[in-house]
């Protein structure tokens, strides 16, 4: 409070002093042209103080709707801006979920081709030895096959005999 009573003292004091700093130099003016001339020059100085007055209010009235303007782009953005971060939570906590199943549904696959890449090795496996046991089995039909026909032809011989 203090300090407003001095600001306000302070700025009674300067103007105290521009109207003395006024008359001040209308008062050589009044003695030189007459009661009729200093009349006039404390009429231009109120007229010049009420002209500041007003051109005071007339920007006080602009900075108000000014400020009016911008509080409500201010509260309108706000607003809008805090709307919109709340649907873009919503759609990062969707994603962040879906991220999850599909990583999870990831390890699942990778189990998966890891089981059927072993499957297939296994397979792979039992074929290669499936195909030595058929090779042996034909090597082995093939001599039979080649000593049963000596066999019979050295039969045929012999009964033709």
């Amino acid at each position: 409070q203090s300090h407003q009573r001095t600001r306000t003292g302070t700025i009674a004091m300067k103007l105290a002093r521009a109207l003395l700093f006024g008359f001040g130099l209308a008062a050589p003016l009044y003695h030189a042209a007459g009661a009729e001339q200093g009349d006039r020059t404390i009429t231009q100085v109120v007229k010049l103080l009420q002209d500041l007055l007003e051109k005071s209010k007339e920007e006080g009235d602009i900075e108000r709707d000014l400020y009016a303007k911008y509080k409500c782009y201010c509260d309108t953005s706000e607003e809008a801006k805090n709307s919109e971060i709340q649907e873009l939570s919503k759609e990062i906590a969707l994603l962040e979920s879906e991220i999850d199943a599909l990583q999870a549904s990831n390890g699942k696959l990778s189990k998966e081709v890891a089981q059927l890449a072993a499957d297939i090795a296994a397979n792979k496996d039992a074929q290669a030895k499936a195909t030595a046991i058929r090779k042996e089995e034909n090597d082995a039909f093939v001599e039979l096959k080649a000593d049963l026909e000596q066999a019979i032809s050295q039969m045929e011989e012999n009964d033709a005999f």
